[in-house]
């Protein structure tokens, strides 16, 4: 999920050599991702912007430019200038979160928080949009195995939360649930661990829709996104155009984008990734029909070829917005950068539910979501931070900074023609039943290790679409390698 720039990589070694540093550390997770922002400060200085492409081609690796009147897009992480690694500043209160793929959101968040620490005794604060997973997690390892952890973060909470790092936030969260007609249910569940703790303060819920192109698909089905995956499959040879388009731009590589993308699948058809308790199920022979619908997409051509070999989770963001696919189904930074620096590839773009399965049609949403590190410097400030940008009219403002990046949390919010009739609530219709990934148990400290470190479900892909495996074994080849990231993830008696 999804903003990058870039540095050295950290290979899947280097990363599980930092984790083994820290104290109690039950999982270890890792891999290689070649991209990671300029650090943002109390006064940032604006992302590198992407490389201008030529009027007649659209390079992978670089967006199309802004209208005269947008401001600066977040860049692209291979059209982006080297940046130093993010680090904790001393003396001041570090605030990290993974960017949103547009610097507006970026901005509107980190500087919340910059207001808060002026009101409060002039506070210093520095904040960072830093890559999402994997590099997120191997930084935020590296901070805490340093005794220099960040003030306040975003992701990764139920991997810190499991080992003790990061606060239960039950209380503070408490008193803000009822506000402006109530969080959205899902705002708190899917930070809600099995013990009853909340694992982090909810101040947006993240949505997966299908984003998709009205001109090219609608052409073809009657001005409607496709109602099924087997009508996608019938009706993908008339979208696209190959080697130069393609019809749907689906996370397949060793990259964090890839679980959802395949989970959606799966749901559609019955499956599921583990089960009520929370062990992994990926054996479960309800998820066969979903794998062979992916196979039937392969072999149909209707995926970019080069999916198993990207290792970014922009692949898809970048693949549909330079128009290379249309279709991608991913948290609306799509859409986001869209609004931001091409709006006519934004008018042209609409928001769907995923295409129903024998079981229906799901799609995947959950909060997004700050805690504090208990071991940083300035830990018994954090709560008054968090609480403060917990705060509805200030959340109100951050939703507002680039309307449609992700659905506001609380329920007022979301009232008016933006969120009730226009194509943007597709996108509240899901923050009221979209399921989280670990569906249907509570969140799971597993499952970064099996989404960024093994990409188990990748492979697994990769067995069945290339190698020529049986689906079966497969499935049982993935089961073992997620079941011993299961066990690592128990915590020690």
């Amino acid at each position: 999920m999804d903003t990058r720039r870039s540095v050295r990589p950290w290979s899947r070694r280097h990363f599980l050599g930092t984790l083994g540093a820290l104290s109690g550390a039950a999982l270890v997770a890792a891999c290689s991702q070649p991209s990671s922002p300029a650090p943002a400060t109390s006064a940032p200085a604006k992302p590198a912007e992407a490389a201008k492409p030529a009027e007649a081609a659209k390079p992978a690796d670089a967006k199309p430019a802004a209208p005269a009147a947008a401001p600066a897009a977040t860049a692209a992480p291979a059209a982006a200038a080297p940046a130093a690694e993010p680090k904790v500043v001393a003396g001041v209160f570090n605030v990290w979160f993974s960017a949103n793929w547009n610097d507006i959101t970026d901005k509107a968040v980190g500087d919340a928080f910059v207001d808060w620490g002026q009101k409060n005794g002039g506070i210093k604060v520095e904040w960072q949009s830093i890559p999402g997973s994997p590099q997120l997690l191997a930084k935020q390892s590296a901070s805490l195995a340093a005794g220099q952890p960040p003030e306040v973060s975003r992701d990764n909470l139920p991997y810190w939360y499991n080992l003790g790092e990061v606060a239960n936030l039950k209380d503070l969260v408490a008193k803000f649930k009822d506000k402006a007609g109530g969080i959205y249910d899902i705002g708190i569940s899917s930070q809600t661990w099995s013990d009853g703790g909340v694992i982090g303060a909810p101040y947006a819920i993240d949505v997966w829709p299908p984003q998709w192109r009205i001109d090219t698909i609608g052409a073809v089905n009657n001005g409607q996104f496709f109602e099924t995956w087997e009508k996608l499959i019938e009706l993908g040879p008339k979208v696209q155009k190959p080697p130069q388009t393609f019809t749907f731009a689906m996370a397949i590589g060793h990259e964090g984008d890839h679980v959802n993308n395949l989970v959606t699948i799966l749901w559609a058809y019955g499956g599921r990734l583990c089960d009520e308790k929370g062990v992994p199920d990926i054996k479960n022979p309800a998820n066969k029909k979903g794998i062979e619908i992916v196979k039937q997409m392969w072999d149909a051509k209707l995926l970019p070829p080069e999916g198993f070999a990207q290792t970014v989770t922009s692949y898809n963001n970048e693949t549909y917005q330079k128009g290379r696919a249309m279709l991608a189904i991913n948290p609306a930074t799509i859409m986001g950068w869209l609004l931001v620096n091409d709006k006519e590839l934004a008018d042209k773009t609409g928001i769907a539910q995923p295409p129903k399965g024998t079981a229906g049609s799901f799609a995947e949403g959950a909060s997004l979501a700050f805690n504090y590190f208990k071991k940083s410097k300035l830990a018994d400030k954090a709560p008054s931070a968090i609480e403060a940008f917990m705060d509805p009219p200030n959340l109100e403002k951050v939703a507002k900074s680039v309307e449609g990046r992700f659905v506001p949390v609380y329920r007022d919010h979301t009232k008016g023609d933006f969120w009730q009739t226009s194509k943007f609530a597709e996108m509240r219709k899901i923050a009221e039943n979209g399921r989280i990934r670990e569906w249907p148990a509570a969140p799971q400290a597993w499952l970064p290790d099996v989404t960024d470190a093994r990409y188990s479900l990748s492979d697994m892909m990769a067995k069945v679409l290339k190698d020529g495996m049986s689906i079966e074994d497969a499935q049982a080849a993935a089961q073992t390698d997620m079941m011993d990231s299961y066990t690592k993830s128990q915590k020690k008696a």
